[in-house]
């Protein structure tokens, strides 16, 4: 009976730890908090949120609270989340230009910035960044001052775009073209050549996206079978998207049945969605709902958020109405939009989308309810969303 006892606190401790995730703000004041960082020689991680930042509550929710994530960080860091819109805060985001949320800085007790990154990632992301803020041989302000001395080697290169996608766009999208510019064929077809197409390749037709698809199997030794097939998805998709607004309907409805004869339920879907765009940006009515009928009774019967972002991208549409989308397409979408809400019914943009749609109608009666509804829901999501959910609701009371 002992050991069963033992065994349950035992859990329960796991348990609980688990849920803690990452400790922040152990100290009082950003000076208490640099002070720390100097007496247990560690960088600072910080969070720097807003109250309205949806980004940064799902961080809160997915990752921080990941045992993993929360034994790196709680181990290597001191922890601090600070709103930049509240006390401290306001003076933070002016000393380090925090311009979008969530962004996190790794800084050292001297208050200097050695890493930085933003946007919502994945556990495997976010630990990815951790460990290069903790290495100082990885760190931003490291291979920044590589790259000043004059450091062009091509692998340096591509690790320092890597860091540099979450903080400088700009500045990657320009150093990844003189990688581009530089690779050899040799040096493609190495462990190197994958990890640069995988980041750099935008297209099927670009010199990256070109040469994965015509030698994909000189990878195999470096990547597994789903990473493959991940960028081939990608890399064809990109291709539509170009040929859908050079409005070459040829070529897409070639490049179409890729996806529409996959084995594969997920790359089904991704040609429906495809297509219904291209219809919908050609003014072509009857395609249109003939398609999205067909997928409401089959691939998309089931799957609520593709049903609501076609519904919502349908209802905001341009088309023959004096500005508002044609009437079969208006009907469409609210079909789509309501089978969304019978899946997900507590979803706060599936109720909104539906709220949208039913307003675009006149359809005051279902409209209200929904808008009530996603009103209400917004109550748990941020300061900006309940005030988007309010700005719907004040419209659909005035229809």
């Amino acid at each position: 009976m002992r050991s069963l006892t033992f065994l349950f606190l035992l859990i329960a401790a796991i348990t609980t730890n688990a849920q803690e995730g990452i400790k922040f703000n152990q100290t009082t004041t950003w000076n208490d908090t640099k002070a720390k960082a100097a007496a247990e020689r560690k960088l600072i991680f910080l969070d720097c949120y807003t109250s309205w930042c949806a980004p940064c509550k799902w961080m809160d929710k997915n990752v921080f609270t990941v045992p993993a994530v929360a034994n790196f960080y709680n181990e290597n860091f001191i922890n601090a989340k600070i709103d930049m819109e509240k006390g401290e805060g306001i003076e933070l985001r002016k000393k380090y230009a925090v311009q979008s949320f969530p962004t996190f800085l790794f800084i050292n007790d001297k208050g200097e910035v050695v890493h930085r990154t933003a946007s919502k990632m994945s556990v495997e992301e976010f630990l990815e960044e951790g460990k290069k803020a903790a290495n100082p041989t990885t760190n931003l302000s490291y291979l920044s001052a590589k790259y000043t001395e004059g450091t062009r080697d091509l692998p340096f290169l591509l690790d320092y775009v890597l860091v540099l996608n979450k903080s400088d766009r700009m500045k990657a999208e320009q150093i990844g073209k003189d990688i581009i510019n530089g690779i050899s064929e040799k040096e493609l077809r190495t462990e190197f050549g994958w990890k640069t197409i995988k980041a750099l390749a935008r297209t099927e037709n670009d010199k990256l996206g070109a040469y994965f698809i015509a030698n994909e199997s000189a990878f195999n030794n470096w990547s597994k079978p789903e990473e493959r097939e991940q960028l081939k998805d990608r890399l064809v998709t990109s291709t539509m998207y170009g040929l859908m607004s050079g409005k070459n309907e040829k070529a897409f409805m070639e490049k179409l049945s890729y996806f529409k004869s996959s084995e594969k339920i997920d790359r089904r879907k991704q040609g429906i969605m495809l297509e219904a765009d291209f219809y919908l940006g050609a003014g072509r009515t009857a395609d249109y709902v003939k398609i999205t009928k067909k997928a409401l009774k089959n691939e998309l019967k089931d799957d609520a958020e593709k049903l609501s972002f076609l519904a919502r991208r349908a209802s905001g549409s341009k088309g023959d109405n004096n500005g508002t989308a044609p009437k079969a397409i208006q009907k469409q979408a609210y079909l789509m939009a309501k089978r969304a809400v019978v899946l997900e019914p507590e979803e706060y943009s599936i109720q909104s989308t539906f709220a949208h749609v039913c307003l675009a109608m006149k359809n005051k009666p279902e409209a209200l309810a929904a808008a009530k509804k996603s009103r209400l829901l917004a109550d748990a999501e941020t300061s900006k969303i309940q005030k988007l959910a309010q700005d719907l609701l004040d419209r659909v009371e005035a229809l």
